[in-house]
């Protein structure tokens, strides 16, 4: 695995003392205009499925965040929203929960958005510059941006429902003068040394190690500035979203969250039966567990003090795995009502699967009646119709479909065992396994699930499926020609 790699400036003047050390790379100039880039290419490792954008190769820093679980409620409903997007958006890769910040969005283009998200109580006065860079976290998101080597393909998201001091220079003018297409220019140099001072006097009370110690002062204008600090500041801007305008609190985000993307994904995604409510809880709860790290922050002290490529990889790639949902892992938790699942869904005419030479003929071998093995023709097209309708396209469906099939094989195996101990020596069994298949080919009977509801026709379906794809025979295996097939 490729680690971060940092470019920095060759004529940096920045003072030894104040030079950041990197655990894995050794000093690095911290403040200056260099430009710092993550390398992010998928062929850098051996095999592309292995790849870990080298942001979680960097373990994050402590941070305790909020003692009530009604914020962490509020943390993880935000959260969902990104987990939302991936059901219908293929640019985002996967979300990382508390990785850094609250979580991180990870996207395919190698970008990755760590995220802070701050609720406002509306009695709370509103939001001006040194609230949003104490309280507001504009601190933390600095000293972690600094901690992923103020990476260009790193950005910044500080989502909040509070509202901004509108007030000359205050914290609405410092949203409007953020990201790389700032809709404010003038005085951002006042801004920035606003925001530096901040960041310094913050630096007096906490351990943020990225942003430099400087002497305390009693006024705020006296606090002195390293030299290259404003310049970094005004890099860190350029990377910022301040998110507030239409950002629910959390009175209301549960309703905006199945109104605006759950209900509109699930019709996107065609899909019929579910119950939004209950799969929107089962959602935040998983995101709620993803931000558990039971045992894992005592790990990190060591880990940097004793880098070790092996121990790192290892246990990096454990503790990311815990914190990491896919659009897969979104669609595991949708909860479907008790309903009746119908074999062809309404709306959807049955229409004949290709194939299916190989499946008449095992069947016949097997000597299987010709009325069952019209049956087991029209099960195979059911399953095709099912899945050519419910597949998202995502990546995560053929590890769904793999998963399925390796439970149908077991199934058909066990009968064809049962069915031959059953039958006397030499003689037929493909009728009584067939039988078998019956009985046992149930979905509750399987140890995983599709993302989506289907019955046990649909299920014997998949089976005659594979046995088309010459999986496993209703019979002793016998060579079937091209001409056949055909």
């Amino acid at each position: 695995m490729r680690s971060l790699g940092y470019v920095a400036h060759a004529d940096c003047d920045t003072p030894k003392d104040l030079r950041l050390t990197d655990p894995l790379q050794g000093s690095r100039c911290a403040y200056g205009l260099g430009v710092a880039v993550v390398d992010v290419a998928v062929d850098a490792v051996d095999d592309a499925d292995d790849f870990v954008h080298p942001i979680f190769q960097r373990a994050p820093g402590e941070d305790g965040g909020t003692d009530t679980s009604r914020l962490y409620r509020y943390q993880a409903e935000v959260a969902a929203q990104a987990c939302l997007a991936m059901l219908t958006r293929d640019e985002i890769e996967y979300v990382v929960c508390e990785w850094h910040e609250d979580f991180a969005i990870a996207f395919k283009d190698g970008t990755v958005e760590l995220v802070s998200v701050k609720h406002r109580q509306y009695h709370r006065t509103l939001w001006n510059v040194g609230d949003l860079c104490k309280d507001g976290g504009l601190a933390h998101l600095f000293n972690s941006w600094c901690a992923c080597g103020c990476a260009d393909n790193v950005r910044l998201r500080l989502t909040t429902n509070g509202a901004l001091n509108t007030g000359k220079g205050n914290a609405a003018v410092l949203a409007r003068m953020c990201g790389p297409d700032p809709e404010v220019t003038a005085d951002v140099d006042a801004m920035a040394t606003t925001i530096a001072r901040h960041f310094l006097k913050i630096r007096w009370k906490q351990p943020y190690p990225h942003i430099p110690e400087v002497p305390e002062t009693k006024a705020m204008a006296d606090i002195a500035i390293p030299d290259g600090f404003i310049a970094t500041i005004k890099q860190f801007l350029a990377v910022l979203h301040i998110d507030y305008k239409s950002v629910p609190s959390s009175r209301f985000i549960t309703d905006h969250n199945l109104q605006q993307l759950l209900r509109p994904a699930v019709l996107a995604l065609e899909l019929e039966h579910v119950d939004d409510e209950a799969t929107y809880r089962q959602i935040v709860e998983r995101i709620e567990q993803a931000n558990r790290g039971e045992g894992e922050r005592g790990q990190l002290a060591e880990y940097i003090a004793k880098p070790s490529r092996v121990l790192q990889n290892v246990q990096m790639q454990q503790r990311i795995a815990r914190r990491t949902l896919y659009a897969r892992t979104v669609r595991e938790q949708f909860v479907y009502r008790e309903l009746t699942v119908p074999t062809f869904a309404p709306g959807r005419l049955p229409m004949v699967a290709p194939g299916g030479v190989k499946l008449r003929k095992k069947l016949v071998q097997g000597q299987v009646p010709d009325d069952e093995v019209v049956h087991a023709e029209s099960l195979r097209s059911a399953w095709y119709v099912a899945w050519k309708q419910h597949q998202s396209g995502l990546p995560g469906d053929s590890a769904d479909l793999a998963n399925m099939r390796l439970e149908v094989l077991d199934t058909a195996f066990d009968c064809r065992a049962d069915a031959q101990s059953e039958t006397v020596e030499g003689n037929p069994y493909g009728a009584r396994m067939n039988r078998l298949l019956r009985q046992r080919l149930m979905p509750e009977a399987m140890s995983v699930t599709l993302p989506f509801k289907i019955n046990g026709k649909h299920l014997r379906g998949l089976a005659y499926q594979l046995c088309d794809d010459c999986d496993y025979y209703f019979s002793d295996v016998f060579t079937i020609s091209d001409e056949e097939a055909s």
